[in-house]
């Protein structure tokens, strides 16, 4: 069985070096534009770019509603 965490509570296979910075743009997604949470815990942008991915991590991206 090969290792994997979860993006948005769908499995994902893990890779190693992945950072949370490389997989946001792998997604096409602003950095920006999202939150995120790692295993439950607020992830500030700012360590996005050294927080590697672990096997069994849950990651959640958090798009902010907006509207008037």
């Amino acid at each position: 069985m090969s290792a994997e965490f979860t993006l948005n509570q769908q499995r994902q296979p893990w890779r190693e070096g992945l950072s949370v910075a490389a997989l946001l743009a792998e997604q096409g997604r602003a950095a920006d534009a999202v939150a995120t949470a790692l295993n439950g815990a607020f992830l500030p942008r700012a360590r996005r770019d050294t927080t590697l991915i672990q096997p069994g991590d849950e990651l959640t991206l958090i798009q902010p509603i907006t509207g008037g």
